[in-house]
């Protein structure tokens, strides 16, 4: 009875890091407007350096509810495959190492952007052409991190739970599907075939977050498969 309670309590945590990395993933993406959208960004980012600094809080949060789930699940999918356990965790901690990476690009463009301010002239250009780098760098990460890395962990947790019948073979099947999804959107970028933070991409990466939001509220609510226990 003990070890099934620590299984619920265990669920339970898991499917809130989830609900915490797919919310704070979309409120940072939404903070980093200003930057992400405007052309004048160092100006942007001085102006919503608030914002953005907000909007690095909430990539934070993301990067530590990724490392909860990969802590969370990783004890169930060792089970099946301690190797693809493994490789789950691995391919985790890499999201959460690119996510990093664009939160010290937001920040330092936001010091950038406060800089900006009183130079003029040829420092100025160079001023903007380390933010163009900066920026570069950020997108890259994001689209390496939660697009690419993100499709191959979730595709692994995902046919694991579809191989144990840990959570219904429909939700670990729309698991599978999303995550092929999110890993085409990442194709499509580094090959600069659709544009970075595009309507395409919304569409592609929409699946995987109203997966893991479902995901979510099965595993606090239901939980996993008892079977898997015996």
């Amino acid at each position: 009875m003990k070890k099934i309670d620590s299984n619920r309590k265990n669920e339970k945590i898991a499917g809130a890091f989830f609900i915490s990395a797919t919310t704070s993933a979309i409120i940072g993406a939404i903070l980093y407007g200003p930057v992400i959208k405007n052309d004048d960004y160092l100006s942007a980012a001085d102006h919503a350096s608030t914002q953005i600094s907000l909007g690095a809080l909430f990539e934070l949060i993301l990067a530590c509810s990724n490392v909860g789930t990969g802590i969370m699940l990783y004890p169930y999918l060792k089970r099946y495959s301690e190797s693809w356990g493994l490789g789950y965790a691995l391919f985790r901690l890499l999201e959460v190492v690119y996510i990093l990476i664009g939160v010290v690009c937001m920040l330092a463009i936001v010091k950038l952007g406060h800089e900006s301010k009183t130079l003029s002239g040829q420092e100025l250009l160079s001023l903007q052409a380390s933010g163009n780098t900066l920026k570069t760098i950020y997108s890259w990460a994001f689209i390496l991190g939660p697009h690419f890395m993100l499709g191959i962990n979730t595709f692994i947790y995902s046919s694991i739970f579809y191989q144990t019948k840990l959570v219904p073979e429909k939700l670990s099947s729309v698991g599978m599907v999303s995550a092929v999804l999110i890993f085409i959107a990442a194709i499509l970028e580094i090959f600069e075939l659709i544009p970075h933070f595009s309507p395409q991409v919304f569409l592609l990466a929409l699946p995987i977050a109203v997966y893991e939001m479902v995901l979510a509220y099965w595993l606090i609510v239901k939980g996993f498969s008892k079977k898997a226990f015996e």
